[in-house]
């Protein structure tokens, strides 16, 4: 069981929407910029826009040329942008009612499942130190609850924290093996490579595998944790297994396009 007295904090991941907000506000800040610089040298002003506006089209035509030829040469760059559009169509499409009324419902009576399910809509929302917060409360009200052992080692896996999301993880399986169609055991063997224990990476997926049949993730993790443990023959076959073509969501089809580039790179893409 993970020590939950010393378990990290998880910050929610703030710079996807910082960045474009940034951008927003350097372009708003050009107009009165060059309006200062017209006060006292209207020439210059002028000068300034243009050069702007010819660095500007370039800048955009080389960005665009690059953007067209990664997605045509290099898979993952397609894969990750219809990944993403899934991720950003299904957090405009979160809905918070779940989330406030589970909180609703522990102003009223306090319980391991309650705190459960706020946990899980929080993460559903990408906010990890909410979740964190719940699916550690409802851990301490009950240790032998394997969904929130799984829960919490997902949002530290997620928030880079491999060590302890291996503990939730051995937790869950131990307490319900073959917990969450196996997904316990293969992230607890991710968060084994992770941690750089390439030979308890390979046993947990090679089980995984055996118990639970292969998909696109275990196969690409499969492969990368061969690789990593220095048997890039089997890693070779886990990857090629990965990256056979088919009809995929968004989430196997990313994993499908890093299996087709992790031979190019050694296992490192």
């Amino acid at each position: 069981m993970a020590d939950l007295g010393n378990l990290p904090p998880v910050q929610r991941r703030r710079w996807p929407v910082l960045l474009p907000l940034a951008t927003v506000w350097v372009i708003a800040l050009v107009p009165p910029a060059l309006w200062l610089v017209h006060r006292g040298d209207p020439e210059l002003a002028v000068r300034l826009a243009l050069a702007g506006s010819t660095w500007t089209t370039r800048t955009l035509l080389a960005l665009a040329l690059l953007a067209a030829a990664a997605l045509l040469l290099f898979p993952p760059a397609a894969a990750g942008v219809r990944l993403a559009a899934a991720r950003t169509r299904r957090l405009l499409a979160s809905d918070r009612g779940p989330l406030q009324r589970a909180l609703a419902d522990l102003q009223h009576f306090e319980s391991a499942a309650r705190h459960l399910d706020a946990g899980r809509a929080a993460w559903l929302l990408d906010d990890g130190a909410r979740a964190l917060v719940h699916l550690r409360r409802a851990i301490e009200l009950d240790p032998a609850l394997p969904a929130a052992h799984h829960q919490l080692g997902l949002v530290l896996l997620r928030t880079g924290h491999a060590a302890p999301a291996r503990q939730a993880f051995a937790a869950a399986e131990r307490l319900d093996p073959g917990h969450a169609f196996g997904d316990a055991l293969l992230h607890q063997g991710r968060a084994a490579f992770r941690l750089g224990q390439h030979a308890d990476a390979v046993e947990l997926l090679r089980t995984h595998e055996r118990r639970h049949g292969g998909g696109r993730r275990s196969q690409l993790w499969l492969g990368d944790a061969l690789a990593a443990a220095g048997d890039r023959a089997a890693a070779r076959a886990a990857w090629s297994a990965a990256a056979a073509p088919g009809r995929l969501t968004a989430e196997e089809n990313w994993c499908r396009a890093l299996a087709r580039v992790r031979p190019w790179f050694g296992g490192r893409a």
